[in-house]
């Protein structure tokens, strides 16, 4: 089993955190929400004690210090981290229980795939001294806790925000655009990657608040098709795209490079062929004849009522 050192002393066993809660009615929110959608509104609880007296003592700080506590939030499907609370640990220079209520709000919207909820306690001003084992610098981790809940049971939905096309300057009756920097085929793909649905677009709209509906499942299998399309495409037309020798992932995450490359040979490669081979093909079969690549990749996928990448 790993764990992260860090060059300082640490809060050790006198934190002690109780599962997070659904606030609305005391549930314990265990490792799966079965019933989710991109409008729901995540209302979580904790309770968590502080024995301020042990951890002062065990991080070899004075009572002059100031502690937080912050919780901070992320989806499986992005890098992105938002804050969803921040409360100060005050004990009055006077060291003891101190017991903290962490009450957060998580928007459906910023949200797929699971979501990570992190606490952590941090130095918010003071230091130990001149003790080089002691943290000294605001926001030094003293404690850290880490829970993830599974939001459904599909890992491979694609990170998406609804919003107003005619407030972003996008085309207003657009169903959705695919937003992908292709110059950054070595970052990330979940970072690189996002889905922007139409707030405006009314079917777009009842999509969203009804995903099981069969008028539903035919919008979403036409955003599969266009965002395999675009990926594919937009590889292809780089001379520069690099090939699978060349890509690796970065700390752990599947680079846009190697997603499209799981498109290809998931999707469109031919029997017996190299992926090398495939994507030469492809590139060729684009500059010749553009809707034939996507009338691949509808067959493909089944298209329509198909499946989905």
């Amino acid at each position: 089993m790993s764990g992260r050192a860090y060059p300082y002393r640490t809060a050790g066993d006198h934190v002690s955190a109780e599962p997070w809660v659904h606030t609305d009615d005391g549930v314990a929110a265990g490792d799966h929400l079965p019933s989710w959608d991109y409008g729901t509104l995540l209302h979580f609880s904790r309770r968590v004690t502080v024995d301020m007296t042990a951890l002062l003592t065990a991080c070899g700080f004075d009572s002059a210090v100031t502690l937080a506590m912050n919780v901070r939030y992320w989806p499986s499907t992005s890098l992105l981290r938002r804050s969803a609370a921040h409360v100060p640990l005050r004990h009055d220079g006077v060291p003891g229980q101190v017991e903290t209520i962490l009450d957060v709000e998580i928007p459906g919207t910023d949200l797929a795939g699971a979501v990570t909820l992190e606490t952590t306690i941090v130095l918010a001003t003071g230091s130990g001294g001149s003790d080089p084992f002691v943290a000294f610098r605001p926001g030094s981790v003293l404690w850290r806790d880490q829970t993830s809940i599974r939001l459904e049971g599909n890992a491979g939905l694609l990170p998406v925000a609804p919003v107003s096309f005619k407030n972003q300057g996008l085309p207003e009756r657009a169903a959705w655009y695919v937003s992908v920097d292709s110059a950054e085929w070595s970052s990330a793909a979940m970072g690189n990657l996002l889905v922007l649905l139409n707030d405006d677009n009314e079917q777009v709209n009842e999509a969203v608040r009804k995903p099981n509906d069969p008028k539903a499942a035919v919008l979403w299998d036409a955003l599969t098709v266009d965002v395999v399309y675009d990926l594919v495409g937009r590889a292809l037309e780089d001379d520069e795209f690099p090939s699978e020798e060349e890509t690796t992932d970065r700390d752990g995450e599947v680079t846009t490079a190697a997603l499209v490359h799981g498109l290809i040979r998931a999707f469109l490669r031919l029997p017996n062929e190299s992926l090398a081979d495939a994507i030469d093909r492809l590139r060729e079969e684009r500059r010749r004849d553009p809707s034939r690549l996507r009338a691949a990749v509808q067959s493909s996928l089944l298209f329509p009522g198909g499946r989905t990448p």
